[in-house]
């Protein structure tokens, strides 16, 4: 009677500390998403901080695209300048005082253009200049120029096919489609990883429904145990070996318990938009338990195939080979003379004040000539009129209005062509660029041979791990089916006396053993057909997702 009591005693502990020890998850409540493997791979694309922060590197290749399309952009240029100039001279014909001053006033405007085509440039000047002087020589004083320049510069070897700036162009334009690439291989590893962290939470919940089952069994065969010594078949020892078993099993499920925590926790951090997001409150459930078989060939040489034309990696480096083209093409062209074609076409106009200053001829002779004009007078002979250089043509006298009206309607005009040569017959700087061009291009060939090894044996491994995974999803089964089997005819066996308690738990621990191995082998065969979906490039079609 004392025993039974005891036994009795243990049993309400035990049960007691069952219904205390309820799985307690941290930082979720009670509200459920249902999510499938689409939906998470949706969330993913749309969320992940991973695909936003690789999205801005093609943002930024979009804008280096534009700064280097911005070398053949126009530019005004408007450049006024006061100037005061005194030079020193020891012509008394130039300045009495042996110093010519100056000053300048200038307003000048200029379009400047590099144009895409040949390497062509142009400019137009708009020369506009104020200037006046104490040289009496001048005839106008101040005076007025303008000057309408229009020339052009043609290269005819090195620059005429291809420059750095049209080159830089190309490339750039390159270098937006390697960033696109690498989103989509960012995209292609975060979709990868969404699929195992899912076949992991797949894994972990059906881990928790077996040691859930798996402590139900515990708990019944300490019930079955209590039934039996109150009828007095069973030795009371058998109870602890029972109980101990139980909470050896309870720790078992609550460790389960945790580790779902962990994977939902791994999976939320791919979904979610940030710390804030109310997918971190939620429970995930998983509404699928196995991977489409979609895009996942059986055979090899299949496999490889649609990895060779699919993987992104290897579109990477055909860009990266081209971007290296242009960089050699570029290269040849610096090792060419610079012969330019430079031409232009200038208009010209002048207008000003007459200088009032006398001119210093005259004044020297003004003296002499007016004492021969006296005697002539005296004798009746007529007066002399003093030596003259001529005036200023009527067509210079004005403002700025007749500086323009001389610049457009006259005829001051001038033409300039002439060749510009440079030539450097060493050029070290063009044949270490060649030297490099062709280094990297045996470097890209080197490594898509080492990616496309790579892909390889990832193909070839996948398609391993699928054929393994399927034999030991059988295997686990049938060991599951012929498990159960002996686990219920021990159970008969043990309430008919015919077996014993450990017997009975031992069978149990093979039963859940053999359940266990199943889930495995099933979230294996998952992730390995992702692998799969991975290594040769159809993740994407697989799941119908699309790289914005």
């Amino acid at each position: 009677m004392k025993k039974l009591l005891q036994t009795t005693a243990v049993l309400c502990l035990v049960g007691m500390a069952w219904a205390a020890q309820e799985p307690q998850r941290v930082g979720v409540g009670v509200i459920e998403r249902k999510l499938s493997v689409t939906d998470a791979l949706e969330l993913a694309l749309k969320n992940n901080l991973e695909i936003e922060i690789e999205r801005t590197n093609v943002a930024t290749s979009r804008e280096a695209l534009r700064a280097a399309q911005g070398a053949f952009d126009f530019i005004l240029r408007y450049q006024p300048g006061i100037e005061s100039r005194n030079t020193p001279t020891s012509s008394v014909l130039a300045a009495a005082s042996g110093k010519i001053a100056e000053r300048f006033h200038n307003q000048n405007f200029s379009f400047l253009q590099q144009l895409p085509w040949h390497g062509t440039s142009m400019h137009v000047d708009f020369l506009n200049g104020r200037q006046s002087t104490n040289n009496p020589f001048v005839g106008l004083n101040p005076f007025i120029t303008s000057q309408l320049v229009v020339g052009f510069t043609q290269p005819l070897l090195r620059n005429r096919e291809n420059d750095r700036q049209r080159s830089e162009i190309k490339i750039r334009s390159k270098q937006i489609g390697i960033s696109e690439v690498d989103v989509q291989l960012r995209v292609i590893d975060i979709a990868t990883r969404v699929l195992y962290a899912y076949w992991d939470l797949v894994e972990a919940r059906q881990d928790v429904k077996v040691k859930g089952a798996f402590v139900e069994w515990a708990r019944e065969q300490v019930a079955r145990n209590k039934r039996m010594i109150e009828a007095g078949t069973l030795a009371p020892v058998e109870l602890s070996a029972a109980i101990a078993e139980l909470e050896r099993r309870l720790d078992t499920y609550y460790s389960a318990v945790g580790h779902v925590t962990e994977v939902e926790n791994a999976l939320k951090t791919l979904l979610a938009s940030s710390r804030h997001d109310e997918i971190w409150k939620d429970i995930l459930v998983p509404t699928d338990d196995k991977a489409p078989n979609a895009g996942a060939a059986d055979d090899v040489n299949a496999a490889l195939g649609t990895a060779l034309k699919q993987r992104p990696e290897l579109r990477q480096l055909l860009l990266r080979r081209e971007t290296n083209d242009i960089q050699k093409v570029l290269a040849e062209n610096e090792r060419k003379p610079q012969v330019n074609l430079v031409a232009n076409y200038i208009n010209s106009g002048l207008a000003g004040t007459i200088n009032p200053t006398d001119n210093p001829f005259s004044a020297a002779n003004a003296a002499l000539y007016a004492r021969v004009n006296q005697l002539s007078g005296t004798q009746g002979l007529p007066p002399l009129t003093g030596g003259s250089f001529g005036g200023v043509p009527p067509q210079f006298i004005g403002g700025y209005g007749q500086t323009l009206s001389g610049l457009f309607g006259g005829n001051y005009q001038s033409v300039q062509v002439g060749l510009q040569l440079d030539w450097n017959p060493r050029n070290r700087t063009a044949d270490a660029n060649i030297a490099q061009t062709v280094l990297a291009e045996r470097r890209i060939k080197l490594v898509q041979a080492q990616t496309e090894q790579a892909i390889e044996a990832q193909v070839r491994n996948s398609l391993q791990a699928i054929e393994t995974a399927r034999q030991r999803i059988v295997a686990a089964e049938a060991s599951a089916a012929a498990a159960k089997e002996k686990m219920e005819s021990e159970t008969r066996l043990f309430q008919t006396g015919e077996s014993t308690n450990f017997l009975v738990l031992t069978r149990q621990n093979e039963y859940a053993d053999s359940l266990n191995r199943v889930v495995v082998a099933q979230a294996d065969l998952n992730k390995a057909l992702a692998r799969l979906q991975q290594s040769v490039g159809t993740i994407l079609q697989t799941y119908n997702l699309r790289v914005q």
